[in-house]
């Protein structure tokens, strides 16, 4: 009995037409694309491998999908617009590194930044583009050579920005080199930014995804840590080989430069000696050595005489520190050889100490740091007030330092020029005493007698008084402009409504107004009190003028400073055989009080003018107009002028 009926009864008893029905297009069970009918593939082949049908009912048969149909599976093989990838949501931040400050100045004439931050730049944008997502900030890390991120303070600075932005999807680099130096700060990165929902994408390197991407990743950091070791080892072998024949390293010590000499036709980087630092250094090993100063005292000394250190890309020059000192002159280097990894090596560099010297030097500390002393400070009150006379009669500007001597009756304190000390000028050492005592009858001139300081007091508080009237008034004129301003500022934005006007425009014209309100509101703040404060000022400096010397004899010498440079900005030391002198150059305000009493006692010498000529009254420009840069904390915008009688102005 023939079964095979049956059985293909049993495969197409439920198939669902062909030209539709309830189910038609439904995907047949246990196939995940529409079927047309089930078919029983041995109905194909009559039961065997290689037995076909034939004529019509062979061809309606084939004619049904079979196992390799493609029916259903058309989505694979759309055209290129099905293979587009989607664009991203989110917004990125960027993040650029370069290792050294050298990076920032390649090719800089380019780009302000340098080549390699350019370069970098150029890359983040256009893989940003290609994820069409904007980049919300970028973070430029210059002259990091940090191998941890964690000494990295712009990426630091990036991490705390995304916490604070949860908008921030994306971080770009331009490679993972760049930023990991180890992979296990690159795993350590990519969790926590995978934490907060950020991707970090590298610009120039495609992982794909999935984890055969982070597996790339992670191949790649260990083989840039690998590079990063290596090229580390390189480089400390070759410092090595550099230092045993002789050579520095790094950056030149303080009283030498860094240089490019030619040797051979070739130019080689080099060490050579700084000719304004290197003197103060060699000075400053011969003094300690005396034993006679403390580091401090010498930091000091050093100030005085213009020792800074050299300026940097990132640094401006400043005075050496205590710290800085102390670590100079510990340092052998100044004696022509290199401290290395725990050795010495003789230098092709120039010695600028003695060894003996060095050593003097050592053993003073060494002894101060056994006895467990302390800096202690020996601040003189007339400290940067001193200048040589004689240096400035032949042009040149040199302050008074100063020293200590130990002779047979104890130890003798002076100052001394530091031109100098330098050979450049031959005027003898003022002895200490010397100098204070003329610095006191220098200070007892100042003083102004009875009727100058009535006459004086009077002046400021007429000035009061026309000071307040002239702020009235042009606070006035203020609020007059400040209306005319508001008012303009309405008419810009009725036109902005009406559309008459561009608003790029408007724009300017409308932040042109708002900045003209802004500086007339803030003048319109100062008040008549700042005016009052002003003037109290004035009141105080001329109760020092009563009695200066007796004040001055009665001060402690922190609070003598004080009152000196109230008086003068510089006092000229001149020493002779025979004396000391001094002459004085005055403060703004000293100078122009002392003026006008000179002024003030012409005038009141003179015969009394008639109403009609008015000839000996002192012109505005040699009165108590000297006073206004001590009034002018009032906030007027110009000068009160001053005449004999008041602050008023001058009369033609």
């Amino acid at each position: 009995m023939d079964e095979r009926p049956e059985r293909g009864e049993n495969y197409i008893a439920d198939a669902t037409p062909v030209d539709g029905g309830v189910g038609a297009g439904k995907a047949a069970k246990g196939l995940d694309f529409p079927a047309e009918k089930s078919v029983n593939p041995e109905d194909l082949t009559e039961g065997g491998p290689h037995m076909y049908q034939e004529g019509e009912e062979a061809a309606a048969t084939l004619a049904q999908p079979n196992l390799t149909s493609v029916a259903g599976l058309e989505h694979l093989f759309k055209g290129d617009d099905a293979m587009h990838v989607p664009l991203r949501t989110g917004v990125a931040i960027s993040y650029l590194r370069v290792s050294t400050t050298r990076q920032l100045n390649t090719a800089a004439d380019l780009d302000e930044d340098g080549n390699s931050i350019a370069t970098q730049r150029e890359w983040v944008i256009r893989k940003a583009k290609e994820l069409g997502v904007p980049i919300l900030r970028e973070f430029v890390e210059p002259g990091q050579s940090a191998q941890t991120i964690d000494k990295r303070p712009e990426f630091k600075k990036l991490l705390r920005f995304v916490d604070a932005n949860p908008d921030i999807r994306y971080v770009v680099i331009y490679m993972r080199s760049r930023v990991f130096r180890n992979h296990l700060d690159a795993a350590i990165t990519k969790r926590q930014l995978r934490d907060k929902g950020v991707e970090l994408i590298s610009a120039k390197e495609n992982f794909g995804d999935g984890y055969m991407g982070d597996a790339m990743e992670a191949i790649t950091d260990v083989v840039n840590e690998l590079q990063v070791r290596m090229s580390g080892e390189d480089i400390r072998i070759k410092m090595a080989h550099k230092v045993e024949r002789g050579g520095s390293v790094g950056r030149a010590k303080l009283g030498y430069l860094n240089v490019r000499k030619d040797f051979d036709g070739r130019l080689v980087n080099t060490i050579d000696v700084d000719p304004v630092r290197a003197p103060l250094i060699v000075w400053a090993f011969e003094q300690y050595a005396t034993n006679q100063f403390s580091i401090t005292q010498l930091q000091m000394m050093l100030e005085d005489q213009g020792l800074t250190t050299r300026q940097s890309s990132k640094r401006a020059a400043k005075p050496l520190s205590s710290s800085q000192l102390a670590m100079i002159l510990r340092d052998p280097y100044y004696t022509g050889v290199i401290r290395y990894k725990g050795k010495l090596h003789p230098g092709r560099h120039t010695p600028l100490i003695s060894k003996e010297l060095f050593l003097a030097v050592q053993k003073i500390l060494d002894g101060r740091n056994r006895k467990g002393d302390r800096d202690r400070i020996h601040f003189h009150f007339l400290r940067g007030l001193l200048y040589c006379a004689e240096c400035k009669s032949e042009g040149r500007t040199s302050r008074l330092v100063y020293s200590q001597n130990k002779g047979h009756g104890g130890t003798y304190e002076y100052y001394v020029c530091t031109a100098k000390q330098r050979g450049h000028c031959s005027m003898p050492s003022a002895r200490l005493d010397e100098l204070e005592d003329e610095v006191a009858r220098r200070v007892a001139a100042e003083r102004f007698d009875a009727e100058d300081i009535a006459s004086v007091r009077e002046e400021v508080r007429r000035a009061l008084v026309e000071l307040q009237a002239a702020d009235q008034e042009e606070k006035d004129a203020l609020r007059t402009q400040l209306k005319k301003l508001e008012a303009q500022e309405e008419r810009l934005i009725e036109l902005a409504a009406d559309g008459t006007i561009a608003v790029e425009k408007l724009r300017q014209r409308l932040e042109y107004v708002t900045l003209q309100k802004g500086a007339i509101t803030e003048k319109l703040t100062r008040t008549v009190e700042r005016i009052r404060h002003g003037v109290d000022k004035a009141f105080a400096f001329v109760d020092l003028l009563e009695d200066p010397a007796a004040l001055y004899r009665q001060l402690p010498d922190n609070v003598r400073r004080e009152l000196l440079t109230a008086f003068f900005t510089r006092l000229d030391v001149q020493v002779t055989d025979r004396e000391v002198s001094i002459g004085v150059e005055r403060t703004e305000l000293n100078a122009g009080l002392h003026d006008w009493r000179a002024q003030h006692r012409l005038s009141a010498a003179a015969p009394t003018p008639t109403k009609e000529k008015r000839a000996s009254r002192i012109p505005a420009e040699d009165s108590l107009s000297d006073l206004y840069p001590l009034t002018q904390s009032k906030g007027l915008n110009k000068p009160v002028l001053v005449g004999m009688t008041g602050f008023e102005p001058a009369t033609p």
